[in-house]
C-alpha cells in the first residue's frame, strides 16, 4: 500500500488545505497549502489520537462535492479527499489507519546510553530482572537488549492506555534508581519505521478417518 496521497483536506474550523497525507510510523502527516494562500502547514496527528474514521457521503461532509475520509479527533473533525482517492482507496485507509491506531500505541522502545565501563554492571543488574513486578503492570512483554554503549528497553502492553499509564508511572522509573550511575544521558524513544510478523499459523479441523 501506499503511504503518500495526494489529497485535499477541510479541518474542523472549515479552513481547507491543498497537499499530501503521509502515513508514518507512529503518526499521519497532512502536508500542504493553505487553499486561500494561508500559508504551509503540516499537521501531526498521531494514531493513538484517532477517536473515529468512516467515509462521509452527507453533503456537509463531502469536499468540493467528493466522499471525503472522515478522522475523528478530540480536537474536531477533518475532512479529507481527492481526485484520485476513489472507494477502493477510502476503504482501504480506513482499514490502514484503524491497524495503525490499534497497534502503534502497544509498544515503546526506550534508548539509553550508557557510560563507559558501565556495560559489565548492567548486565549485573539485568540478571537480577527489572526493580519492579512486570506482572503487576500492564505489561504483556518487556525486554532488554544490551549493546556497548546502550540499553534497550521493549514495553508492551495490550492496548494504549495501559503503555500509557506505564510510562508515566513515576513509581515504577523512580524505582530504577540504581541504574542512575550508569546512565549517560537521556533517554530517547525509538521510531518504528519497519516491522512484518508472520501470521500465527491456522489449525486444521480434525478429520474422521471413518474406520
Amino acid at each position: 500500500m501506499k503511504t503518500s496521497y495526494a489529497i485535499k483536506w477541510r479541518e474542523p474550523d472549515g479552513q481547507a488545505y491543498v497537499g499530501r497525507l503521509e502515513l508514518g510510523p507512529r503518526a499521519l502527516h497532512l502536508v500542504g497549502d493553505g487553499a486561500n494562500s494561508t500559508g504551509a502547514v503540516d499537521r501531526q496527528i498521531r494514531y493513538e489520537e484517532l477517536r473515529g474514521l468512516r467515509i462521509g457521503h452527507d453533503a456537509d461532509e463531502r469536499v468540493d462535492g467528493r466522499r471525503s475520509l472522515v478522522i475523528e479527533r478530540s480536537q474536531g473533525v477533518y475532512h479529507l479527499t481527492s481526485t484520485v482517492l476513489e472507494a477502493g482507496i477510502l476503504h482501504e485507509l480506513v482499514d490502514r489507519l484503524s491497524e495503525l491506531s490499534l497497534a502503534a500505541p502497544r509498544r515503546a522502545t526506550v534508548i539509553v546510553p550508557l557510560k563507559e565501563g558501565a556495560l559489565e554492571r548492567v548486565r549485573e543488574l539485568a540478571a537480577q530482572g527489572p526493580p519492579f513486578d512486570p506482572s503487576e503492570t500492564a505489561l504483556t512483554r518487556h525486554q532488554l537488549l544490551l549493546t556497548p554503549a546502550e540499553a534497550i528497553f521493549i514495553f508492551e502492553t495490550a492496548d494504549e492506555h495501559g503503555l500509557e499509564t506505564l510510562l508515566g508511572d513515576i513509581d515504577l522509573w523512580a524505582a530504577a534508581s540504581a541504574w542512575h550511575e550508569l546512565i549517560a544521558g537521556p533517554p530517547r524513544l525509538a521510531e518504528v519505521a519497519y516491522s512484518w510478523e508472520r501470521p500465527a499459523p491456522v489449525p486444521l479441523p480434525a478429520v474422521a478417518l471413518g474406520l
